[in-house]
């Protein structure tokens, strides 16, 4: 019985010292992932956040280099040529990034390591980018009614899909007010759609002409590559106070 307890001992101190020894890594592999727009205006700066999970979990140091990969990347950062890098001891990064000045789809790359001693594990990924040239929406409105419009809601539609609010703080008697909003066509075929601007006074989400409130919509044609340009919508609503009219005018941004 002695003898018995003697190995049962030995096999308990044995297993607990392995348990010890072993490397930290008791989340499982390390793995990272990307979150960030899907689509990013060319030639402009970018932010997209880096998260690690897994792999060493005790006294940790993360290195994190990128990149970006594309058919043309004249005017893009970081290149697979001088890659940008950072560390620390957090698994959060935030990658920046210039997008190319040609339109395609560019891929982020990064190489992450973690080091936890004697212990390093190594991962990579990889995120697809669509680079494009935005299209500006543009909406001119004019008040003249005899009280301030204040806190004008802007909704901007392209084929009925809602892709842009902005809000304009006030109107006075008399004046007017120009919004505009960058719409990246992600994804839209070459052909005949539609544009759609709502002014919403009470930011309800339902447009009332007797409060003055006004919706128009317009065709454009998407040429390939790019848009039409040149034409613009005028309407006027001759209604309750406030009255607006409304100017409503797409172009393609140029670029510099």
């Amino acid at each position: 019985m002695a003898s018995r307890a003697w190995w049962f001992a030995f096999s308990v101190l044995t297993a607990t010292l392995a348990l010890a020894i072993a490397p930290a890594s008791g989340q499982g592999p390390i793995f990272a992932t990307i979150t960030g727009p899907p689509a990013a205006a060319a030639s402009t700066s970018t932010i997209y956040n880096l998260s690690i999970e897994g792999g060493p979990t005790v006294s940790v140091n993360y290195t994190v280099r990128w990149y970006i990969t594309g058919s043309d990347t004249t005017g893009g950062l970081p290149l697979e040529s001088k890659p940008t890098s950072a560390s620390g001891t957090t698994p959060t990064f935030k990658l920046n990034l210039t997008t190319p000045a040609k339109e395609q789809t560019i891929t982020l790359v990064v190489a992450v390591s973690a080091a936890s001693g004697g212990t390093f594990e190594n991962t990579s990924v990889e995120q697809a980018i669509a680079v494009v040239t935005p299209v500006v929406l543009s909406a001119t409105f004019q008040n003249n009614g005899s009280t301030a419009a204040v806190n004008v809601t802007v909704r901007f539609f392209v084929d009925n899909v809602a892709v842009g609010t902005k809000t304009v703080a006030r109107i006075d008697s008399g004046k007017g007010a120009t919004v505009t909003f960058n719409y990246l066509p992600v994804g839209l075929p070459p052909g005949t759609h539609s544009v759609r601007v709502e002014a919403d006074l009470d930011g309800n989400g339902v447009i009332d002409s007797a409060r003055g409130e006004v919706a128009t919509s317009q065709l454009f044609y998407k040429g390939t590559p790019g848009l039409s340009t040149g034409w613009t919508v005028l309407i006027g609503i001759a209604v309750f106070l406030p009255v607006l009219l409304l100017t409503v005018a797409v172009r393609r941004r140029r670029r510099a």
